[in-house]
């Protein structure tokens, strides 16, 4: 890695203040993988982050806590010269934004928690790129430029000069196809010449007197970059936050009194250096970047086109669900799961192993490995035979979709629809990411713009999805039952959805933004890229899964063993029995989705198979089970991003909601004589 370089902002009269970035030194002295070995991706969003971060590493995914702000980061191992670890950081549109995407880029830039960064600049837009990139490079980070999806500029007709923009910009610029691995190696050895901008975002002539105000003041061994001092400008709030650490209390006094005194005389500020930014990034681009003849792909133009119009996309999302069923459901669902739990796990490998045990002389031990509640004949078995084979169809669908550029264009789609709920076309997207992991759902209404729209999206996902895990335990249970009862559990989950988000908007405060949001080109997806996503969330999900599975299994094992798993079913017999009309013994499964939502459920297919259950009861409990409680991961999620208070209220109110509407699905359907 070069030597951090200096950065200075060029103001009238010919003055140049110096700064120079020493990343990693601002820390809190906690240590951890953040500091001079770290390297960020940063940039807008959807230009290929996520791919490109899939592409660099090779496992060893992990979260890490940010020190001082009470967010964690996404970071794996890394190997590029003296760089240990590269961090993937969510895209935003600017620093000065609102979002807590924004929040988090500007701590790690202010309090110089990184070695080095990737900026990764969608070839397409390459003005909006360098922008962005502009408002990074004054903190003064090194930095390597990620050209990417380079074959669909070439695509559309345009083509940059890489070595043009690599001198304008003085820094490497890499041409890649994140999705494809094209240029990945290129970019791993250009991070050791790593260095700061050569060009320096300027500020516009109305706002150099305030900031040279604020120079006097502060003096020249402030530790202001010239990032945070044109913030200051446009969000003084935003870095009085920052600045707590950075300077001593009479300084920030000095900042505060200047605050005060230039407060109201820029009302538009960010709005000036918004155009000066934009301006600056067209100046960049303008002798890099070359209209030349392409070849359009034709029928996916006006595929995609179709997709987003009312008329024809909301037929075409049809076909997509049911497809997406099809393979999920009945590929997944009963085909496969009768397949492993019903042949491998039923017929060859239990057996098998309860004749191996039978030598044993402690029937304890046979008990705990094979019984009613055994670590292999439920905890293993539910997991592997019940669990997998749904999850990975599922998560090979969600790939599909994700790849090809279909769910942005689900997102304008569905635009007027989600805002009778209180949010934009913007909150699809945690709202179909929570069909695949509820928890990794609630973390992206960070992209969200306000905390109306973060609380209310964080309240449909807990009392109205159901994860990947759960959808496909349910569909097996489903399996079971008359195709209309999967439809009766569809309108209940729908119907609430629209009701719980109808008064979530009316009750909490706050506005909505508007939704602006730039629609990728249609593709054909990668197969390589479906498999290889799917199988990292795939062995992601089941090393995660796989021990609550055995927690879960075993805590009722003993439960069982010492009697209290009788009391626990007669203690809740008036709510389990009578209110909602369940058998005794659907207080076990109950227990088993406090640990984890989809092992209570696939114990509900383990007793449906006993013939404990009749169609109404499956149903009520599906419904009770969706609607309840998160799992412990989304409940530890909860407690960082919406605090104590929000989280103990959103609990309380689905376990209440959850036990009186399956009370009133139970009512309604025996007094219309469902049977399924």
């Amino acid at each position: 890695m070069l030597a951090a370089g200096s950065v200075g902002m060029n103001e009238p009269g010919g003055r140049k203040r110096r700064y120079r970035w020493r990343g990693g030194r601002r820390g809190d002295g906690t240590g951890g993988p953040l500091g001079p070995a770290t390297v960020a991706l940063l940039g807008n969003l959807k230009t290929g982050k996520s791919t490109l971060f899939e592409a660099l590493v090779r496992g060893g995914v992990k979260r890490q806590q940010v020190p001082g702000l009470g967010a964690a980061v996404t970071l794996a191992p890394l190997e590029a010269g003296s760089f240990r670890w590269l961090v993937d950081l969510p895209g935003v549109q600017a620093l000065d934004e609102r979002s807590e995407d924004a929040r988090l880029m500007r701590w790690l830039l202010a309090r110089q928690l990184l070695g080095a960064a990737i900026l990764v600049i969608d070839a397409r837009r390459l003005r909006r790129g360098l922008a962005l990139a502009l408002e990074i490079g004054s903190f003064g980070l090194p930095v390597v430029v990620a050209l990417n999806m380079i074959d669909e500029a070439r695509a559309q007709g345009l083509r940059v000069d890489v070595e043009e923009l690599s001198r304008r910009l003085g820094v490497p610029v890499v041409e890649m196809v994140a999705r494809e691995g094209r240029g990945v190696r290129t970019l791993r050895r250009a991070l050791s010449q790593a260095r700061p901008l050569s060009r320096k975002l300027e500020l516009p002539a109305g706002l150099v007197k305030q900031v040279d105000e604020l120079d006097r003041r502060l003096g020249q061994n402030a530790a202001l970059s010239p990032g945070l001092r044109y913030l200051a400008a446009v969000r003084p709030g935003v870095v009085r936050r920052l600045l707590r650490g950075l300077l001593g209390w009479r300084e920030l006094e000095k900042f505060d009194s200047w605050v005060e005194e230039i407060h109201g005389h820029m009302p538009d500020a960010g709005m000036q250096l918004a155009e000066a930014a934009r301006q600056q990034a067209a100046d960049l681009a303008a002798g890099a970047e070359l209209h030349i003849s392409g070849r359009r792909s034709g029928w996916l133009e006006r595929l995609g086109n179709w997709m987003r119009q009312p008329l024809t996309g909301l037929p075409f999302a049809a076909l997509v669900l049911v497809l997406a069923y099809l393979f999920v459901g009945v590929l997944g669902a009963q085909v496969l799961v009768d397949l492993l739990e019903g042949k491998l796990f039923g017929q060859l490998l239990l057996p098998a192993f309860e004749r191996l045990l039978e030598p044993l002389p402690w029937p304890w031990v046979r008990e705990l490995l094979v019984g009613p509640f055994g670590l292999v004949s439920v905890g293993i078995t539910l997991a592997l035979g019940i669990v997998l084979p749904v999850l990975a169809t599922f998560f090979i669908a969600f790939a599909v979709l994700e790849d090809s550029g279909y769910l942005a264009r689900l997102s304008l789609l569905l635009d007027r629809v989600m805002r009778r709920v209180g949010l934009t076309g913007k909150g699809v997207l945690p709202v179909v990411m929570g069909f695949s992991c509820v928890t990794m759902a609630v973390l992206t209404t960070r992209m969200l713009d306000t905390r109306k729209q973060r609380l209310i999206a964080t309240l449909l996902l807990v009392m109205t999805i159901p994860c990947a895990p759960l959808l496909g335990v349910m569909m097996v249970a489903l399996g079971r039952l008359h195709w209309t009862a999967g439809v009766v559990l569809a309108l209940v989950l729908t119907g609430q959805f629209f009701l719980v988000g109808f008064l979530a908007n009316l009750l909490v405060p706050g506005r909505r933004p508007e939704f602006i949001m730039e629609v990728p080109r249609l593709r054909l997806p990668k197969m390589r890229n479906v498999l290889l996503r799917s199988y990292h969330n795939l062995v992601w999900f089941m090393r995660e899964a796989i021990p609550y599975f055995l927690l879960g299994t075993l805590v009722m094992f003993g439960l069982e063993k010492i009697g209290l798993l009788d009391v626990i079913r007669h203690l809740l017999q008036p709510v389990s029995v009578k209110l909602l009309g369940l058998p005794i013994e659907s207080a076990d499964a109950f227990l088993m989705t406090l640990i984890r939502r989809e092992a209570g459920a696939a114990l509900l297919v383990q007793q449906l198979n006993s013939g404990l259950y009749d169609g109404v009861q499956v149903l009520v409990t599906l419904v009770v089970m969706t609607v309840m409680l998160p799992c412990i991961n989304t409940l530890l999620v909860m407690l960082k991003e919406r605090g104590a208070v929000v989280t103990t209220v959103i609990v309380l109110l689905s376990i209440v909601v959850a036990v009186l509407e399956g009370g009133l699905v139970g009512w309604l359907l025996r007094l219309g004589g469902a049977s399924f």
